[in-house]
């Protein structure tokens, strides 16, 4: 796995390269330097991102934001800052994980497994609440256009529907597309 460890002292990432080294991990640090951790990313493609600062500050908290949405990748933020707020703002930010004075090499195998698995699951929770978004939207225009239809052709609705139906069977569309259709003619 591919491991960027961003941090300002490059000092500090000694005992957390070494023991992802150990690991079995391609390391890439970057510590000097004014950096922006979405253009890293988007240089070095890592699996994991780790971050490693005193406490993270409004740009930095900006740069992960931009990368969660960008090219998003699990997020460990190791710091000293135990304030509540700033880990709040740290995890909408998209972090991963939040660890206060966690560079113990034991920890360091758990820590980056719950990361990822935590990562993974809120890809997919996203990506599922996208496609219920979506399922949603495409079901209010497909009813607005029923209703154009209803009234248009002095019909039910299941007639209606039946005819939309139809219609993106025959053009070998989604109904959604075929209810936007509609809606467009009877504007």
């Amino acid at each position: 796995m591919n491991i960027l460890i961003i941090d300002h002292i490059r000092r500090r990432t000694h005992q957390l390269e070494k023991t992802l080294t150990e690991l079995g991990h391609d390391i890439v640090i970057r510590p000097n330097g004014k950096f922006v951790i979405y253009q890293l990313v988007q240089s070095f493609k890592p699996d994991v991102v780790f971050v490693n600062t005193d406490s993270p500050d409004r740009d930095t908290l900006e740069d992960i934001s931009v990368m969660t949405s960008q090219a998003p990748r699990p997020l460990i933020i190791f710091a000293d800052d135990e304030n509540d707020e700033i880990i709040r703002q740290s995890i909408q930010a998209g972090a991963s994980a939040y660890i206060v004075d966690g560079l113990q090499p034991a920890r360091i195998k758990t820590l980056l497994n719950v990361a990822i698995f935590r990562f993974e699951e809120q890809q997919r929770m996203s990506a599922e609440l996208s496609k219920i978004k979506n399922e949603l939207a495409d079901r209010k225009i497909i009813d607005k256009a029923k209703g154009m239809l209803m009234k248009h052709k002095q019909c039910d609705e299941e007639s209606a529907f039946s005819a939309m139906r139809n219609m993106a069977m025959n053009k070998n569309q989604r109904l959604a597309v075929v209810a936007k259709d509609v809606i467009s003619l009877f504007k």
